[in-house]
């Protein structure tokens, strides 16, 4: 999971025409394994439903997790500090947003609000992957207008869809989530919504020329997600590596748009 998210932060690199940043994709590393670790660590009520083997997992090693994640958000802010003091406040930002989510204010968790826990996830990774680029090259507002809301629309299909998977071990907690809510059909409706938006965020992109030539990757990522709304709201059943199907887009995606950073169209 720390690796995808390092995908989303090298996308959001070649959207924005950065050249560089190794030591903010190594931070964004080390912050996503702590974020997504303590998250583990607070989900042990609904992952001994979920999830049962990675929450004894989690509840076995739980000090050590903890001590971890620390360490990794120290080598995070140290990371960010060395390529520009101003990226600690944007590396600190899914950190603190991530812990609120996780444990909350007075035992109130984001995470148990309707709809605002996806809106927190997805600005958060929104806001990391847009504007940390700015601290090596500025970008026009536009382009990173754009890029935040492709990263903001995605990643709310993302943990909605991850949330289906969640529906029993969720109602049983009392956690209200979209699909608990709505049911399944209503929400693949509304995902499928969502994802479509995407299609007018493409033609717009293409009459202003801007992205190329990440549009290819980009027409790639809409269809991957109308698959996978298809895919995994229909059915209770998932395999095993349905995370990996879900978060893992964005790894395709990044490798899909390699050849393009490295100017393929350019060489035949």
């Amino acid at each position: 999971m720390a690796a995808v998210i390092v995908a989303t932060l090298y996308l959001s690199f070649l959207l924005q025409a950065v050249v560089g940043g190794a030591l903010l994709l190594i931070a964004t590393f080390c912050l996503a394994f702590s974020v997504y670790n303590l998250n583990k660590v607070s989900d042990l009520k609904e992952d001994l439903v979920n999830q049962p083997n990675r929450a004894q997992f989690v509840k076995k090693h739980r000090d050590y997790i903890v001590f971890a994640c620390l360490e990794s958000v120290n080598i995070a802010v140290i990371l960010a500090f060395f390529t520009n003091p101003a990226a600690i406040l944007v590396i600190l930002f899914p950190f603190y947003v991530g812990l609120f989510y996780s444990l909350g204010i007075h035992r109130k968790r984001i995470k148990d609000v309707f709809v605002l826990k996806n809106i927190m996830i997805a600005a958060a990774i929104a806001v990391g992957a847009s504007l940390l680029p700015l601290a090596i090259h500025v970008a026009i507002p536009l382009v990173v207008l754009l890029v935040a809301y492709w990263f903001f629309l995605k990643v709310i299909t993302h943990s909605v869809v991850l949330d289906v998977r969640d529906i029993d071990g969720d109602r049983k907690a009392g956690v209200r989530t979209i699909p608990v809510s709505l049911g399944r059909n209503k929400t693949r409706n509304l995902l499928l919504f969502l994802n479509s938006t995407l299609i007018l965020w493409l033609v717009f992109s293409l009459y202003q020329g801007l992205f190329y030539p990440y549009l290819f990757a980009l027409i790639l990522s809409v269809l991957y997600g109308y698959w996978f709304i298809l895919r995994f709201t229909r059915s209770p059943k998932v395999t095993g590596l349905f995370e990996l199907f879900i978060s893992g887009e964005w790894l395709i995606i990044a490798l899909y748009a390699t050849p393009f950073a490295l100017g393929w169209p350019h060489i035949l």
